[in-house]
């Protein structure tokens, strides 16, 4: 496997100093360049959100991802936490992870721990309580059931 901070050997000889070509320019194209991804990225749309460190939950789509990471798009942050985590609404799953990279209104993850979530079930031990609850809102399973009136009792 290369290093991914080594620039491949240049195809064609440098040339020599005084000549004409020194003036040109090799253009590379983009599909010249090599994905340095350990797994492909499959693109999805999915609905999401970060929740940082503090409590505080960030609503974002996710707008690709693979095993390992993902890239996000989301509102302002003022800064970019060491830990987060990623709440897939759509396909029910936690991600711990962090910041690989960002932009003013995107950002690429890298995952350390991922968890498939199934309504109705009970917390897996492996999820924080915080985060185990922070699903169970946004996907709004946490709502008290409706009350349909069928155990009121009138007196006359």
């Amino acid at each position: 496997m290369t290093d991914p901070l080594r620039r491949p050997a240049p195809t064609k000889p440098a040339p020599s100093a005084g000549h004409a070509e020194d003036n040109k320019v090799e253009i590379i194209m983009p599909s010249q360049y090599a994905d340095r991804r350990a797994e492909p990225r499959f693109d999805c749309d999915n609905r999401g959100a970060l929740l940082l460190a503090e409590g505080r939950t960030v609503p974002c789509r996710i707008l690709d991802q693979s095993a390992s990471g993902a890239r996000v798009s989301i509102g302002e942050m003022d800064k970019i936490p060491s830990e987060l985590w990623l709440i897939d609404l759509d396909t029910h799953t936690v991600r711990r992870g962090s910041a690989a990279w960002s932009m003013a209104n995107r950002m690429g993850l890298k995952f350390n721990f991922v968890q498939k979530l199934a309504e109705g079930q009970p917390r897996p031990a492996k999820v924080p309580e915080d985060v185990f609850a922070a699903w169970l809102k946004l996907s709004g399973q946490d709502e008290p059931p409706q009350d349909d009136g069928d155990d009121v009792v009138y007196f006359d």
